[in-house]
């Protein structure tokens, strides 16, 4: 189960002023960053670097499977290998040669310091095959942080939770909340 928990700002940080309102190029912005991330992933462009590319430095990837015990990269070296890199050989064999990820019904909001998004994880099939039978379809959601920087909007973060509560779900959501992460209970 998901609870909110406590907003991974610092005092004083960008995350204490009110968000700003997102512009329809804002939008389009985000929207593309999302999209780039799932290719640059899936296909490890230049050898996992294009992934890592798209996270501010200390940015992170975090995959919470519900079970207290989330797998969290967060320097370069670890992006880099998460796409598959340096030589991206992981992506070329099953079952990692037949996942492929995408973000349906993609939410962005303004949020203090930059803007979030919530949207399905989705893991469809790669030439008719699944990267584990188990493993397909909608497979929880992702939650999203971006900050614009001088080369563009790129993730602070992007959690993957694979067991979601509605219930947290629909307070992350509500107008008006100040972005929190969602955290297991342990």
């Amino acid at each position: 189960m998901l609870v909110l928990a406590l907003s991974l700002f610092p005092p004083g940080s960008a995350a204490d002023r009110p968000a700003v309102p997102l512009t329809a190029m804002d939008y389009i912005q985000i929207e593309q960053l999302v999209h780039r991330l799932h290719l640059s992933l899936d296909y490890c462009t230049n050898g996992g670097r294009d992934f890592a590319d798209l996270f501010i430095p200390g940015g992170e990837y975090v995959i919470d499977s519900g079970e207290g015990q989330p797998s969290v990269r967060n320097t370069r070296a670890q992006l880099i290998e998460l796409a598959g890199g340096p030589d991206c050989s992981i992506t070329r064999s099953p079952p990692r040669s037949y996942i492929l990820h995408a973000a349906e019904n993609l939410v962005i909001e303004p949020a203090p310091g930059g803007a979030r998004g919530t949207s399905y994880a989705i893991y469809p099939a790669r030439e008719g095959k699944y990267f584990k039978d188990d493993i397909a379809g909608q497979v929880g959601l992702y939650f999203d942080e971006y900050v614009r920087t001088d080369a563009g909007w790129r993730f602070r973060s992007r959690r993957h939770v694979q067991r979601v509560d509605p219930d947290a779900l629909a307070a992350r959501m509500a107008p008006g909340i100040p972005h929190q992460e969602s955290q297991p209970k342990p």
